[in-house]
């Protein structure tokens, strides 16, 4: 009776029409659908739709009659309604709502996948003492990594501190997280690149993608810091060309019999799968490179060298400062009046409109100068092996 499909567009596109036309009627038809059904596949349908629609907003005015709803839907026995229902509650300011979201993102006994719905309910929303409930969290290692990343999204001046008095008891892929959240804003970069210096986080821990996103703060303090602790990410054009000469040298036929195409994907993996796709493993952030001139060695010089030299249009970089003054870098994916979706090197964001203070379009690519430059000779030579292989290889034994 209700195919799926069919129900969440028509859905979507109801309640789309009653969020933007300044009118609660379309919302509360569907809340009494909600209410006169116990099918858990049509409140699951009209949730969905209601979710999908009203993505983006912050403050919608509740439709009449969802107290009592949300009371149906909280003892529902779907999982699904029982999350959907309290996010829709929080968008509709619900204090109730909110504070069993954060009752169930600090209940370390519930599902995890559970608790991180709720924590990305919370952030996307704004609701609640964020900073305060994030900071609880980076003990946590259930929700560690997103309690991270989030606090880049709903900041405080004290996480510099919250994040450099633990940094180093954590995992390769926290510090990453975390070095990235350092680098959001000005002030949190100038405390990390202070860390670095001092040797309190080891200068290895803030790569390429990392000291791009410094520069684009844009702030003449952190670029002079940057140059004085950590270096240059833009070679000049006479730099370029002779890294150009000693690449090639690195790549000749006799060089590359003697490289290690399993030792190349691993340099890979850490290095270019977070964006491509190769024989079908990675991510679609950038082009596929399957099919690309990957047995070229130069044209891999050229583009592992100089990657903004030609960019497509739908892989040039955006800057955007929000109104928070997070500095964020990457490629818008989709768009709406009310909010667009941006792909960074390291996640995926859904930004409101209200909430950008500056954009600007810029002609560089997603992928940073100065991959090659952190790599040794070896492993130049190992990656360009694998890159330009004719199939994959597995990985060295007990790695990857």
């Amino acid at each position: 009776m209700y195919p799926g499909c069919t129900m969440v567009l028509t859905l979507t596109l109801l309640a789309s029409a009653g969020a933007t036309q300044q009118t609660s009627s379309p919302l509360d038809a569907l809340t009494a659908l909600l209410r006169n059904s116990n099918d858990p596949a049509v409140q699951r349908d009209v949730l969905r739709g209601m979710g999908d629609a009203l993505a983006g907003r912050r403050g919608v005015p509740a439709p009449s009659g969802w107290a009592a709803v949300h009371d149906k839907l909280a003892a529902s026995p779907d999982a699904e309604v029982r999350e959907r229902g309290l996010a829709l509650s929080v968008l509709f300011g619900d204090p109730r709502a909110l504070k069993q979201l954060e009752q169930l993102v600090l209940d370390s006994k519930a599902e995890p996948a559970s608790r991180l719905r709720a924590l990305e309910v919370l952030l996307d929303r704004g609701a609640g003492d964020l900073p305060t409930l994030l900071r609880r969290l980076l003990d946590d290692p259930t929700l560690r990594r997103p309690a991270i990343r989030g606090l880049a999204r709903h900041g405080s001046s004290d996480t510099p501190a919250w994040l450099l008095e633990r940094m180093a008891k954590w995992s390769v892929e926290e510090r990453f997280d975390a070095v990235a959240t350092l680098t959001s804003r000005p002030a949190y970069a100038l405390a990390l690149l202070d860390a670095v210096e001092s040797q309190r986080v080891p200068r290895s821990d803030l790569g390429v993608l990392h000291a791009r996103q410094l520069l684009a703060l844009n702030d003449a303090k952190v670029t002079a810091r940057l140059n004085t602790v950590w270096g240059s990410i833009r070679p000049t054009s006479k730099d370029r060309e002779q890294l150009l000469v000693r690449y090639r040298q690195l790549a000749t036929p006799e060089q590359l019999k003697k490289a290690n195409r399993a030792e190349g994907r691993l340099v890979w993996n850490r290095t270019c799968a977070s964006c491509h796709m190769l024989f079908g493993e990675g991510n679609k952030i950038g082009p596929d490179l399957t099919g690309s001139q990957r047995s070229n060695p130069d044209y891999l010089l050229l583009k592992l060298l100089d990657p903004s030299a030609v960019v497509p249009k739908d892989y040039q970089v955006t800057r955007i400062v929000t109104t928070a003054g997070r500095v964020l870098t990457g490629v818008v994916t989709q768009e709406t009046e009310q909010s667009l979706l941006l792909q960074t090197p390291t996640e995926q964001l859904r930004l409101r409109q209200s909430d950008i203070e500056e954009r600007e379009k810029t002609n560089s690519s997603l992928m940073p100068e100065g991959l090659l430059q952190l790599l040794s000779d070896s492993e130049i030579r190992n990656l360009l092996a694998y890159i330009a292989g004719s199939g994959q290889v597995a990985p060295p034994p007990g790695r990857k």
